[in-house]
């Protein structure tokens, strides 16, 4: 017996939980008469159960869900122009402060399903990105860290790019190879770039949380890095998985401008900062470049309609 669950919600901290439509179909579509002896039987009583809760919590929210979703809606300009001046994943407290992704695409993404019966068709949230190193080359990669963290220690104006990274500075190296001077003078550029950001910054979590890798000075106690540690886990890079994120959907966007290529630059230097800085290795930064290789599929399907509105300001 197989089930198709054709919904789920994206939660800020990378949580994937099950929306009022799935609720329904799996609370239908599990038969009560299941065979006690049947292996499977507690877990699928478990689940009918949970969906049976979420019937229940998402019926008395119904309402508020949906005046929010119209306000949403109405002032959706107003919030992308808004939500460009601070770069999501800012640490406040010991945690991150997320960005205000989009709904729309957010749930495009969320509930986007290839078919099953595509050679190679993986659900977004399960792509096959290789395993962390192990620990002799980690070792290897610590000594690396070390040499790099030397060599920062004498470099003042890396120093200060590594702490304007941090913030909002990412926004302007983004544009500023594409021509932008204002993100006011593209606002759908701008608001495409935005959005790539929020929600690449998303379903990196999903996947640092899979991997949990512990971060260079948590493994090495003798690496003294840069910038604290975020409140996260290591691989893969967040950093590198948006910037290659903004890299590829670009470059889709507008193969025949020689300005997207050198968002990959950009997106490397930033990824080797972090590297420099010492909270990440350089296996998280390949490893981000690769997540945003295989996700650009999904992101490009989620986005499409922005994209379609950016193309129109580049006069395409």
């Amino acid at each position: 017996m197989t089930y198709d669950i054709p919904e789920f919600r994206l939660t800020a901290k990378g949580d994937l939980f099950m929306g009022e439509r799935a609720a329904h179909t799996a609370a239908a579509s599990i038969p009560d008469d299941t065979n006690p002896d049947d292996t499977a039987a507690p877990a699928l009583r478990s689940f009918q159960l949970q969906a049976t809760a979420v019937q229940i919590s998402n019926g008395a929210a119904l309402s508020r869900s949906r005046s929010r979703s119209r306000s949403r809606s109405r002032s959706r300009s107003r919030s992308r122009s808004t939500t460009f001046v601070q770069a999501p994943g800012t640490d406040t407290e010991g945690g991150v402060t997320l960005g205000n992704a989009i709904w729309e695409e957010l749930r495009e993404l969320t509930l986007s399903r290839f078919p099953f019966d595509r050679p190679g068709a993986l659900p977004w949230e399960n792509l096959p990105l290789p395993l962390p190193p192990g620990p002799e080359h980690t070792q290897k990669e610590v000594l690396d860290l070390l040499y790099k963290e030397a060599a920062l220690a004498s470099d003042p104006l890396r120093q200060a790019e590594i702490v304007d990274q941090v913030s909002s500075a990412r926004y302007s190296e983004i544009l500023h190879p594409l021509g932008i001077t204002d993100p006011a003078n593209a606002p759908a550029t701008a608001a495409l770039i935005d959005t790539v950001l929020n929600m690449t910054e998303r379903v990196g979590y999903v996947y640092k949380r899979k991997f949990g890798r512990a971060r260079p000075n948590q493994v090495a106690t003798h690496l003294r890095p840069f910038l604290g540690n975020p409140a996260h886990e290591s691989y893969p890079s967040n950093h590198s998985f948006q910037m290659f994120s903004v890299a590829e959907v670009m470059t889709r966007l507008m193969p025949e401008l020689p300005a997207t290529v050198e968002l990959f630059h950009v997106a490397q230097r930033v990824a080797e900062n972090r590297e420099m800085a010492g909270i990440h290795y350089a296996s998280d930064s390949m490893a981000g470049r690769e997540l945003a290789r295989m996700f650009a599929p999904y992101l490009i399907y989620a986005c499409r309609r922005l994209m379609r509105d950016a193309l129109s300001e580049w006069g395409a």
